[in-house]
């Protein structure tokens, strides 16, 4: 299985494979806009083509008429700018409608393939989503994103410089074949290092946005840890990596710039060489009789017309290069499949008191280091049990397990009799609300992060769940209330109002099994207080997992269980355990002194 961070190597073979995916699976859906557009490149290239034409109507009527032109001077004078007039306005009229179609499906299929990653990245299990580098996800959306937009953009102009270049040349053997032979004999030499360029660039443009991504997480990490930045002095360090990823950048850049920009000169030393021998057969052909002075004057018009289209098709090959190198780093995403799904025979979850069995459970993170190691827990439904333990006993390990957050080695656990394997992972959450040590807040208004919990809910229903959590009163002084924005991460609160909101989540979810993470960990003694009143309310008739340090807020637990290196080694009341004089009395006489 491929991960996002992986790019299969870049050949012709796979740029075509890419080619027909973007097509088959985005720009298909758009294929009216498409066909719009193709019909607006048509026209443009028609009305490019008979420019030529127009240059030798003209000046035939100058030179006293030609084989296939006799038009007066008095004719050119009247019909003359009408017919050039006319040309621009169809060939800018067809132009606008070919940008504006294409366009328009180049945009719609960018949004497409956002929503299909950004589903598939909310698909992924925990496990994958922690596994990636977020700087490299946030990248598939911001920078990879730009890099294809382009590519799309610039098909759709390569589209319209096939068209054009056809029907030109369509001119130039109509004019004359034998120059025509001599030009494209000379055009195609250039293929092979043009094509190089495309690879050397595809190459060059993957390692770009893998870099870009790596930026990405550095900035975030930097201002995620701004407070130990400053407080430990490591902005010297912090500038140090930053300019080094920064020196690596513009040395990708430089190299593709560098790269591109032999495209163009190619074609046009080409184009230059090819315009010589032209006018030296040229003035051949019209000594010999074959040619007359104005078929030869609209040859070369014909002939520097296309360039134009030329240069453009030798510059899309660097883009799209480029593009697809994107677009291969987005489908790493887009094809990535989650582990942890809802099995095909799979039932919901039947409302029940809440029971809750952990069978010989075993897990490991990597490797055979084993998180836990055969785990049996019998928690009877509308009771509160705590684990307790030192750091990396296992704790929040077996709690992400009950909600499917990571899937068990062995054993197996089971609600309510039901092995949560068979059952749909919609119904099974739907029971759980979890309040753990890290309060996710979003850049939202109290009211809407509050609502996470239960979306749908009335603000009445908000609010009573805010006044359960103790957050009322803070959240009713802000400005603006409930309709305060909190800042990205919450940085307009403390961390203890961040944590309440947290709770205020969970009490509207009303969920028949409640986990605690440390969730009372962040708030100060007053506020400490009304939670615990409040969580005697909330966990009244629920069956309750906590997790703490501080015995303190679990002595009065139905059960505790004390783990040590993913096992459970004692399990009891908080008197029954203390007067055992085993691990958790050991921890108790030092907290509790």
């Amino acid at each position: 299985m491929n991960t996002p961070n992986s790019t299969p190597k870049s050949n012709e073979k796979s740029t075509a494979a890419l080619a027909l995916r973007l097509w088959r699976d985005f720009l298909s859906r758009y294929w009216l806009r498409l066909a719009l557009s193709l019909a607006a490149m048509a026209v443009y290239a028609g009305s490019t083509a008979l420019i030529p034409v127009g240059v030798e109507w003209i000046n035939a009527g100058f030179s006293a008429g030609t084989g296939r032109f006799s038009p007066s001077v008095r004719d050119v004078v009247i019909w003359g700018p009408l017919l050039v007039i006319s040309l621009g306005a169809v060939n800018a009229t067809a132009q606008y409608w070919q940008t504006r179609l294409s366009a328009s499906a180049a945009l719609s299929t960018l949004c497409d393939l956002q929503n299909d990653m950004f589903q598939k990245m909310m698909a992924l299990d925990f496990a994958q989503q922690r596994s990636e580098v977020s700087g490299q996800l946030i990248s598939r959306f911001t920078n990879d994103t730009l890099v294809l937009r382009e590519t799309l953009m610039r098909a759709a102009s390569s589209i319209s410089a096939v068209l054009t270049l056809g029907a030109l040349i369509g001119m130039l053997i109509w004019y004359d074949w034998v120059l025509t032979l001599v030009v494209l004999s000379i055009y195609p030499l250039i293929g092979v290092p043009v094509s190089r360029i495309g690879r050397m660039l595809r190459d060059t443009s993957s390692k770009t946005q893998r870099q870009a991504g790596d930026i990405v997480t550095l900035v975030g990490e930097t201002l995620t840890g701004a407070r130990m930045v400053k407080s430990y002095q490591l902005e010297p360090l912090e500038r140090a990596r930053a300019g080094d990823a920064f020196e690596e950048r513009l040395s990708l850049l430089k190299k593709m710039a560098f790269t591109r920009a032999l495209n163009e000169p190619l074609i046009l030393i080409a184009g230059s060489i090819a315009f010589g021998i032209v006018v030296a057969v040229g003035a051949w052909r019209i000594a010999s009789g074959a040619l007359d002075g104005p078929a030869f004057i609209a040859f070369i018009v014909t002939l520097l017309l296309v360039s134009q289209p030329a240069r453009a098709l030798g510059a899309i090959n660097a883009v799209m290069q480029e593009g697809f190198g994107a677009f291969e780093r987005m489908l790493s995403l887009v094809d990535m499949r989650p582990t942890i799904k809802t099995a095909e025979d799979a039932v919901d979850l039947v409302a029940g008191p809440g029971a809750i069995l952990f069978d010989d459970v075993g897990f490991a993170y990597q490797g055979d280091v084993k998180a836990l190691n055969g785990v049996t827990l019998d928690i009877a439904a509308g009771t509160m049990v705590a684990l307790v333990g030192e750091s990396g006993a296992g704790k929040s390990t077996l709690m992400n397990l009950l909600p499917r957050l990571y899937e068990p080695d062995a054993g197996r656990i089971l609600i309510d009799g039901e092995d949560i394997s068979h059952v749909t992972l919609r119904s099974l959450r739907a029971r759980i609300a979890m309040v753990s040590q890290d309060a996710i807040i979003f850049n939202m208004s109290a009211l809407e992060n509050i609502a996470f919990g239960r979306p749908g809910a009335s603000r009445a229903e908000i609010i009573k769940a805010a006044t359960d959590a103790a957050a009322n009163d803070f959240i009713s002084v802000l400005p603006n209330a409930y309709d305060a924005l909190l800042g990205e991460g919450g940085a307009n609160l403390s961390g203890g109002q961040r944590q309440r909101i947290a709770l205020a989540r969970a009490f509207l979810k009303d969920a028949p099994i409640l986990l605690m993470d440390e969730a009372t960990s962040a708030l100060d003694a007053e506020s400490e207080t009304k939670i615990q009143e409040a969580l005697k309310r909330l966990t009244a008739g629920r069956t309750t997992i906590v997790i703490a340090h501080r015995l303190s807020t679990v002595k009065d637990a139905d059960l505790i269980a004390v783990m040590s290196e993913g096992r459970i080694i004692e399990t009891g009341k908080h008197e029954d355990l203390v007067a055992k004089g085993g691990a958790y009395a050991r921890q108790a006489a030092l907290q509790l002194a």
